[in-house]
């Protein structure tokens, strides 16, 4: 298939979505000399992207998915410079605690796997281990599995400074601007929004938990469900920690903010109202993840929350994203991701640009295609 370059190019290159995937093309294409155009339906990071967790992470992905995280972390580590920022990676490490047996276990087996795979960069810690590294945890928790190196971030600030870098690079930002068809014409696709139509030679569906309804104008039908996955914020406690915290075969996403605060989540969802934007958060399920950290750290019985809120996220069937060429020229999609696509950010979108390119992205995605979802003939 036939790549653009800076020389060839006659027309830009369309991304629909501003989210961490769409923001992060746009920067690694507008980095190469390539015109972008991204349309967005809202504003930049107003979803998933702008409100998720903010865990950097390596720790936990699905086999298939490690290479991508492990290429996304060499651009974490580098995020500052990057994107122009300061301290927008806290680098620590993430811990995901063995509670009792059932914990050991899953433990045990995910890293007989992992090391059988190649990878060595999870490793396990025992109780005496875990105390000494978070003092503050339950002391009946068994250890845990442990990554130096992963942490956190503030997911607006990243998602945003993608977008002005991009920007400062010649990238066109058009907001609210909403896609209600396309069209192959020819060589190229014609787009057309709420304001104008608009012709590209690619396309890249970044659209999120709106992924699949822009895939089908394109004549691709792939199965995406929205949900809304729910964060708690606390109030300010005396600083006790600086690891991300987990649990195995549990829901829970922890950490502690330099301000003192606590933001808590974990998978708990709540309902998803994508053709309103709306969110709807269950109180059951923030108390379920809630309890959870209190489960793990005692200490806290008598915080406060201070507000709670969901993103509106796009789940596939195997929680895996969907990142690809489409069945037509010149669409490639990159949604799907599940809500653990924040730390994926950096390499998929330098692996959309190779794929806009025709370039070999340097991680097989084949996992991830988009092929995948279509019945056999």
């Amino acid at each position: 298939m036939a790549g653009i370059s800076k020389r060839t190019a006659a027309r830009p290159v369309v991304i629909i979505g501003a989210g961490i995937q769409g923001c992060a093309t746009a920067f690694f294409l507008s980095r190469r000399g390539l015109p972008v155009i991204v349309l967005e339906k809202d504003h930049v990071g107003r979803h998933a992207s702008g409100v998720n967790a903010g865990g950097v992470r390596r720790l936990g992905r699905d086999i298939v998915e490690v290479p991508l995280s492990l290429a996304a972390m060499d651009w974490w580590t580098q995020i500052d410079d990057l994107l122009h920022i300061k301290k927008g990676f806290h680098r620590h490490s993430y811990v995901k605690l063995a509670l009792d047996d059932k914990g050991v276990t899953i433990a045990t087996d995910r890293l007989a796997a992992m090391h059988a795979a190649g990878f060595t960069h999870e490793v396990w810690i025992d109780r005496d281990q875990l105390q000494a590294r978070i003092p503050a945890a339950v002391k009946t928790a068994h250890g845990g599995i442990l990554v130096e190196g992963d942490g956190w971030a503030i997911p607006w600030q990243i998602t945003r400074a993608f977008h002005d870098r991009a920007v400062a690079l010649g990238a066109d930002f058009r907001m609210p601007v909403a896609v209600q068809g396309l069209r192959r014409i020819a060589d190229h696709w014609q787009i057309d929004t709420d304001s104008d139509m608009i012709e590209a030679d690619y396309l890249v569906n970044c659209a999120g938990a709106w992924g699949a309804r822009v895939a089908a104008m394109a004549g691709d039908d792939l199965p995406l469900e929205a949900h809304a996955p729910m964060l708690v914020v606390t109030d300010r406690q005396p600083h006790f920690l600086d690891t991300v915290i987990g649990i195995m075969g549990a829901t829970l996403s922890f950490k502690q903010l330099d301000n003192g605060a606590m933001v808590i989540g974990g998978g708990v969802r709540g309902r998803a109202e994508p053709a309103t934007n709306g969110t709807i958060l269950p109180p059951a399920g923030l108390a379920e993840f809630t309890a959870t950290a209190m489960r793990v750290f005692p200490h806290l019985g008598d915080i406060a929350v201070l507000r709670a809120w969901g993103g509106i996220e796009g789940y596939t069937p195997d929680h895996l994203p969907i990142i690809g060429r489409g069945s037509q020229p010149g669409i490639i999609h990159g949604f799907g991701f599940s809500a653990h696509g924040f730390q994926l950010g950096p390499a998929v979108g330098e692996a959309l640009a190779d794929l806009t390119m025709a370039r070999q992205p340097r991680v097989n995605l084949d996992a991830f295609a988009p092929e995948r979802f279509t019945p056999a003939p």
